[in-house]
């Protein structure tokens, strides 16, 4: 996604991004001149000042950490983007609840984070499941501009929620 913006927003705009995977890292620095990127690990901790971002995006990032790291993420999240920036991200929502066993869809009806996956957390195959209590909860200190949560279209892949916050 990040490859487009240059061209799509201009207007003398620096873009950053940042990624857990190394070979996508990798990639992308050597095929994406002008965008500066950055190798984070699993710990919340990216080289960025305080308030630095007027926007951030994260397409899928809390589905693959567990609860302590939901928070830890947010607030770095939240540590970096500017007074009235913005911070758009993606979760799995209601549109995944048939993934889940009846066990882990009790828990998430009382909104709490369900989260399974016997690998490596921040593996593609870690999976979170948010219900909309428990990411509220988390996002208690900006502004919900938006929650979209779209329809599934038979025989597709089910869409992500979608968030979009102002930072206070």
């Amino acid at each position: 996604m990040i490859r487009h913006l240059p061209e799509v927003i201009g207007n003398g705009c620096s873009f950053y991004g940042t990624d857990y995977n190394e070979r996508s890292i990798d990639w992308c620095s050597k095929n994406l001149p002008g965008i500066h990127f950055h190798k984070n690990s699993l710990q919340a901790q990216l080289p960025y000042p305080d308030g630095f971002f007027d926007l951030i995006y994260g397409i899928s990032i809390f589905t693959h950490l567990s609860e302590p790291l939901h928070h830890d993420w947010y607030a770095e999240l939240h540590r970096i983007l500017s007074p009235g920036g913005i911070l758009f991200l993606t979760t799995q929502g209601d549109n995944f609840k048939d993934k889940l066993t009846e066990a882990e869809l009790a828990k998430y009806h009382k909104g709490e984070l369900i989260t399974r996956g016997k690998v490596k957390e921040g593996h593609r195959t870690y999976s979170a499941f948010h219900p909309k209590e428990f990411m509220l909860r988390l996002f208690q200190n900006s502004q919900v501009l938006e929650h979209i949560v779209a329809k599934p279209e038979k025989g597709k892949y089910p869409p992500q929620d979608i968030w979009i916050l102002r930072k206070h």
